[in-house]
C-alpha cells in the first residue's frame, strides 16, 4: 500500500518547472508526439509538460489511455462536460470584450475538457479500483446505452483549426497581477494554459473574465466543479484506467508515486477550475447552446 504523501500537491508542484517538448529528453519526446496527435493539438497541454517530470509513469499513463482519447466516446464524454458545465454555471451576460481572445477560448473550450477527463482517468487509475466501492444493488442503468468505446478508432492528427499558444514566458506586470487575482478566487494556482495564454495576449479579455467570474457566487462555482468532476469520474469507468499496480515494473520509487499521486490529483483541480472559467467566457461569448459542445467537431468517416 502506498504511504500518503507528506507534501500537498501544491508544495510539489512549486518544485517543478515545465518541460516544454524542445526541451524534453528524448524518453519523452514520443509521449508528447503521442499526447499531441491524440488531442489533434500543435502544443503540449500544461499538466503533461509537469509530469514529464516522471516519464516512466507518463510513457506508461499515456500509453495505456491514448487510444480511448482517440475515439468518439471520449469526444461524446467531452461534449457531455461541456453541456452540464454550460447549464450548471449560471447566466453571465454577453460580451463582446471577450471577442479579441476568441481564437484562444475556442482552443482551450475544445480541449480542456478533455484535459479534465484525461488527468480524472490518471487519478482514478492511481487510486485503483480496489479501494472503490461498487454500485448499490439496483442501481438504475442509463435509458440510452452512451456511444460503443472503440479504442483508436480516430486518425493521429493535429486539427489545423486549433490555435497554437503564445509565449508563455513574457507575461509582463499587469498579466502577473491579473494572474494572481485569479488564482485568489480559485483557491488555486493559475497555472493553466487559457489563464496564462489571456493574461500574455489579451489582458483586456483576462479583466472580463475576471468580472464575471466575481459576478457568480463562490459556492455556486464550486458546486459546479464538484459535480463535473464526479461526471468525469463516472465517463472514464468505460475505459480502461492506467492503474498503479504494474508501476513497480517501472521502476518508479515509492516515494516517487506519493508524488505524483499528489501532483495529478491537484492539476486535476486546476484543470477544472480553468474548465470552468473558459465555459463562463464562452457562454458570455457566443451562448449556451455554442458552449455545450465542441467548437470544433470531429468529423470523420470512420469505415472501420
Amino acid at each position: 500500500m502506498r504511504v500518503a504523501s507528506e507534501r500537498s500537491g501544491d508544495d510539489v508542484l512549486e518544485q517543478l518547472s515545465e518541460i516544454w517538448p524542445k526541451a524534453a529528453p528524448a524518453r519523452v519526446q514520443p509521449v508528447f508526439e503521442d499526447l499531441r496527435t491524440a488531442l489533434r493539438v500543435p502544443d503540449i497541454p500544461f499538466p503533461f509538460r509537469l509530469l514529464a517530470h516522471w516519464p516512466p509513469y507518463l510513457a506508461f499513463a499515456v500509453r495505456q489511455f491514448s487510444p480511448f482519447i482517440r475515439s468518439l466516446a471520449f469526444e461524446a464524454a467531452a461534449d457531455a462536460l461541456r453541456a452540464r458545465a454550460a447549464t450548471s454555471i449560471g447566466s453571465p451576460p454577453r460580451s463582446e470584450r471577450l471577442a479579441a481572445a476568441r481564437a484562444l477560448i475556442l482552443r482551450e473550450h475544445e480541449l480542456a475538457p478533455k484535459i479534465v477527463l484525461i488527468l480524472t482517468a490518471f487519478a482514478v487509475g492511481l487510486r485503483g479500483r480496489a479501494r472503490e466501492s461498487a454500485p448499490p444493488l439496483g442501481t438504475t442503468l442509463p435509458a440510452q446505452e452512451p456511444i460503443t468505446v472503440r479504442p483508436a478508432e480516430l486518425p493521429r492528427t493535429v486539427d489545423e483549426r486549433i490555435a497554437p499558444l503564445p509565449d508563455l514566458s513574457t507575461v509582463l506586470e499587469r498579466g502577473r497581477v491579473l494572474l494572481a487575482d485569479l488564482a485568489a478566487l480559485r483557491g488555486s494556482p493559475a497555472l493553466d494554459d487559457f489563464s496564462r495564454a489571456l493574461a500574455v495576449s489579451e489582458p483586456a479579455a483576462f479583466a472580463e473574465l475576471l468580472a464575471l467570474r466575481r459576478s457568480i457566487e463562490a459556492d455556486r462555482l464550486a458546486q459546479v466543479r464538484s459535480e463535473l468532476l464526479a461526471q468525469a469520474e463516472r465517463a472514464v469507468r468505460r475505459f480502461t484506467l492506467p492503474g498503479a499496480r504494474v508501476l513497480p515494473d517501472f521502476m518508479v520509487p515509492e516515494p516517487a508515486l506519493a508524488a505524483i499521486d499528489a501532483v495529478v490529483d491537484r492539476l486535476r483541480t486546476i484543470a477544472a477550475e480553468a474548465f470552468l472559467d473558459v465555459t463562463l467566457a464562452r457562454v458570455a461569448l457566443d451562448g449556451f447552446d455554442a458552449a455545450s459542445s465542441a467548437p470544433y467537431p470531429v468529423h470523420v468517416a470512420v469505415d472501420q
